[in-house]
């Protein structure tokens, strides 16, 4: 008998030429297994799982399957439910079932949704292997819709008669991880592990014992962590290194470093790493309460992973109405410290308008955290999603939040249903004013998060911000006068700031409804998403334009400002190290000059021991060389190797290299350094020397110098 056909799908858009969303689709693999190893029907179904729309879509055209799933998340969200409305027009009898964390967390919203999308026949809030499973068996028996939505299956809403029925609130946890066979070792997943454009995702634990109002982790259902064993997380990692060619993982667990098992995990990590040169980079959010066993992790690690100290505000105020006071701030800064003296990458968020939140908290939050030597802060807007508590009408009340919406980057397309255009983009909605945040000052904080991608991100001018820490000249006292000045730069970087501010004020719309209907008006607006003119990550976008046109120009206005600081702080200073920082903006221009031009080589001569500042990370001051050194700057050929992958799983436009520039970091990107101690130029030491050696020979070395008199 032949089997009947199931689909799975954790959709992404893929208009970019990549995958917007570049995930493995692990959770849905995980169902899978589940459903192939525990339903009594097992040997009735053949289950396939989707990534890409247009692979999908031609599944269901040519086979026609029954049952379909689909993964509903902010960045897929209006695919999915474009796609189901398409489904029952062709198959009304298919039974459509949506599952994810974007689904409200009142009754009343969760009716509404269902009856604003009539085309999902069936909803599972919480994880979703044991109710799917439960699912598919009952339809197999009944192969009935309805008798299927009336089956009390818990964490399953639909509306039936017109009538809300519910069972639960959630679905129920699953406690022991292992009891679902892996999906990489059944093989599930090994189509999309060789896919260079895809990332590995794996999970060790699951769950979050913090309950950030923000966060659709942070529902009470999800506080408890449940862990998986290490032998099979060890077991996953060695599968997948020895099948993807690719170079990061992504660890799903939501604060690793904050257990005791997670100790071993990164001992399993780095055995695999050991073994197999993989994984160089590991993407993971990192515990925000256990400073000691986080920086055990990252040690063993050996700078793989960064260090995520997501501290989001550091107002006292704000932490307390997003129900994050529980997270010690002094752990956080002090992790940064500590992060740094073992040479891991440290990297915070901080969004944008969340309650109390004002122009003057954000900007101090954002200070502060680099004047803690912060590598990489991320700066985000505040997003209302469906499923978190801050997302609830009582919240948005609460604290007088105001929004907006736009696309986001990437997350758009043109699918071809059976000849029919399905014209798609997902929308955000974001917080752009509160009590304490008007849009003007909205506007404002926007322009200093590209100040701060200019003159601090990923430490494009470390080296400077080391010299001045000697003079006690902060970050902080660098970073403000250099916004406030943005518009007496130069021409190029005057347009930077303008074209960013123009194009922060046009992406927003103030109705859901009326961006919706744009996009869906004419295929040339898709069009002009397709080139950039709309739908661009704003702040990545120009971030992308200064690092590959505009680095000599940051360098130039940082170096005057700077100058100009310590002219005034320590006047002898000045005096003293004025060459020193000429020569150190040059040092710091040829490492970051076009580094995606990985042929390009560029060679220079310095007359202070650049090769010791570096090997001390430019702590403590500088010293000259008794002679001048050549330096050649050059990208090695492990580094061009993971540009080159980069830029083929994100493209190379400036789009590509905006999304490259956010999710690689900066230290990875620097050129390599080669130093030449046979050429040098003479110092005045050395000229004398020469000359007294040529007058010896001339008189004769054998007379005494009382003889000349």
């Amino acid at each position: 008998m032949e089997k009947e056909i199931i689909t799975i799908c954790d959709l992404t858009h893929t208009a970019s030429g990549s995958y917007a969303t570049n995930l493995m689709p692990y959770p849905i693999a995980s169902i899978k297994s589940n459903f192939l190893h525990f339903s009594k029907y097992n040997n009735k179904f053949e289950i396939e799982i989707f990534k890409d729309p247009q692979k999908f879509i031609q599944t269901f055209l040519s086979k026609n399957p029954k049952l379909i799933g689909f993964s509903n998340y902010i960045w897929n969200a209006e695919l999915s439910y474009e796609l189901a409305k398409e489904i029952k027009l062709h198959s009304p009898k298919t039974l459509v079932v949506f599952g994810g964390p974007n689904f409200p967390l009142d009754d009343k919203s969760r009716e509404e949704w269902l009856r604003n999308h009539p085309s999902v026949d069936l909803y599972i809030i919480g994880e979703a292997e044991e109710p799917f499973t439960k699912i598919v068996d009952l339809w197999y028996e009944t192969h009935s819709i309805e008798k299927v939505k009336d089956s009390g299956v818990m964490g399953c809403y639909s509306i039936k008669n017109n009538q809300f029925c519910k069972a639960g609130d959630f679905s129920p946890r699953v406690i022991r991880l292992d009891d679902i066979p892996s999906p990489y070792l059944e093989g599930y997943l090994d189509e999309f592990l060789n896919e260079p454009k895809l990332s590995p995702l794996l999970e060790s634990n699951r769950g979050c014992p913090f309950s950030c109002t923000f966060c659709v982790d942070g529902i009470k259902d999800r506080s408890k962590v449940y862990s998986k064993e290490v032998s099979r997380f060890e077991k996953e990692l060695e599968y997948i290194a020895t099948r993807y060619e690719g170079k990061v993982l992504t660890l799903a667990d939501l604060n690793f470093g904050m257990y005791n098992q997670d100790i071993d995990i990164s001992n399993a990590i780095a055995r695999v790493k050991e073994k197999f040169n993989y994984p160089y980079y590991i993407q993971v959010s990192t515990g925000k309460n256990n400073k000691p066993r986080v920086l055990q992790c990252a040690d063993i690690l050996k700078g793989s992973m960064s260090l995520a100290a997501s501290v989001q505000s550091l107002d006292k105020d704000v932490l307390l109405k997003i129900k994050r006071n529980n997270i010690s701030e002094d752990q956080l800064l002090e992790m940064t410290k500590a992060g740094n003296k073992i040479s891991a990458n440290t990297y915070s968020e901080v969004i944008l308008a969340l309650p109390g939140d004002s122009k003057e908290k954000h900007m101090k939050t954002v200070l502060k955290l680099a004047d803690a030597d912060m590598n990489l802060i991320s700066m985000y807007q505040c997003m209302i999603l469906e499923g978190s508590e801050l997302g609830s009408k009582y919240s948005r009340e609460k604290w007088g939040m105001g929004t907006k919406f736009r696309v986001l980057p990437r997350c758009y397309g043109v699918y071809d249903f059976d000849g029919k255009e399905i014209l798609c983009a997902e929308i955000e909605e974001i917080c752009v004013t509160t009590e304490s945040l008007s849009l003007e000052d909205y506007y404002e904080c926007r322009a200093f998060a590209l100040t701060e991608g200019l003159f601090y991100q990923d430490r494009i001018l470390v080296e400077l911000y080391r010299f001045l820490e000697n003079f006690e000249i902060k970050s902080s006292d660098l970073l403000p006068i250099l916004h406030s000045n943005r518009y007496k730069f130069t021409e190029k970087l005057i347009g930077l700031y303008s074209s960013f501010d123009n194009d922060t004020k046009t992406e927003l719309w103030d109705s859901k409804e009326k961006l919706r209907k744009f996009i869906k008006s004419d295929r040339s607006v898709i069009d002009r998403y397709y080139k950039g003119e709309l739908g661009k990550n704003v702040l990545f976008r120009h971030r992308a334009i200064a690092a590959l046109e505009l680095v000599d120009e940051i360098h130039d206005e940082a170096f005057k400002i700077a100058e100009q600081l310590l002219q005034k702080k320590n006047l002898d200073a000045f005096s003293k190290y004025y060459d020193y920082l000429l020569e150190l903006k040059q040092f710091s221009k040829l490492r970051k000059r076009n580094v995606f031009d990985c042929e390009q080589k560029y060679e220079s001569e310095f007359n202070y021991d650049f090769k010791k500042l570096i090997e001390r990370d430019f702590e403590g001051l500088p010293e000259q060389s008794n002679k001048s050194m050549k330096v050649i700057f050059f990208t090695s050929d492990d580094k061009k190797q993971m540009i080159k992958e980069q830029i083929a799983e994100r493209g190379s436009d400036v789009d590509g290299i905006g999304k490259i520039l956010s999710r690689t970091l900066g230290s990875m990107l620097l050129r390599d350094i080669e130093f030449d101690n046979t050429q040098h130029k003479e110092t005045q030491k050395e000229k004398l020397v020469k000359e007294i050696q040529i007058l010896e020979k001339d008189v004769g070395v054998n007379q005494s110098p009382g003889e000349f008199v």
